[in-house]
């Protein structure tokens, strides 16, 4: 992953796609309620059943179903306490995700009105850092063949202006004319053998 290090990026939300980051965190609490459900109901309901045969004889009924909803009632407790912190936690997660969409999409926005001079750099330990050092060198091959085309419209500009000096100058130099006229065509070939690369 390219990174810079002379920009450190501090965490100072935790939001950064909300609606990503909330339909993320929403998924992993069903994962964990559902999952919540299956094992409780596979080991608790299962072992109870059991015990509860054994322990009929032990104690009267009414103190059974007392433990019973006691184990229950700790059970959904544990379940609530622990959802907050399960939300933190792929809030926290979705942000390594998010946070480096939200950067890849504001690089690329500046991308696509004129800037090339920046370069996208994430926090270390944030995903997506391959997708960023393909942006980087997509962003670089941009910069040079740019300026390859602004150094050829250059030279055409002063070869059409030693052109605009020839004709005005009496008498004019054929020789010379032409081979303004060759270098010309030459800098026009060179331009449009660059814009050739791109597919359009």
């Amino acid at each position: 992953m390219i990174a810079n290090n002379k920009t450190r990026f501090k965490r100072k939300q935790l939001f950064v796609s909300a609606k990503f980051q909330l339909k993320y965190v929403g998924l992993i609490l069903l994962l964990m309620f559902i999952t919540a459900i299956v094992c409780s109901y596979v080991v608790y309901y299962s072992s109870m059943i059991l015990l509860a045969e054994k322990l009929a004889n032990v104690y009267p009924q009414g103190r059974l179903i007392a433990i019973i909803k006691t184990v229950n009632f700790r059970v959904l407790l544990s379940i609530v306490l622990l959802m907050p912190f399960v939300a933190y936690i792929g809030i926290y997660l979705s942000h390594k995700i998010a946070g480096p969409i939200y950067r890849m999409e504001r690089f690329l926005e500046d991308m696509a009105g004129g800037n090339l001079t920046s370069r996208l750099s994430l926090r270390k330990g944030d995903e997506l850092g391959s997708i960023a050092d393909k942006i980087n060198l997509l962003s670089d091959s941009m910069k040079q063949t740019i300026g390859r085309q602004k150094a050829s419209l250059t030279k055409v500009l002063i070869e059409l202006e030693n052109l605009k000096k020839l004709a005005d100058s009496k008498p004019a130099d054929i020789s010379q004319f032409d081979n303004n006229i060759d270098r010309l065509q030459k800098e026009i070939k060179d331009l449009a053998h660059e814009l050739d690369w791109y597919k359009v």
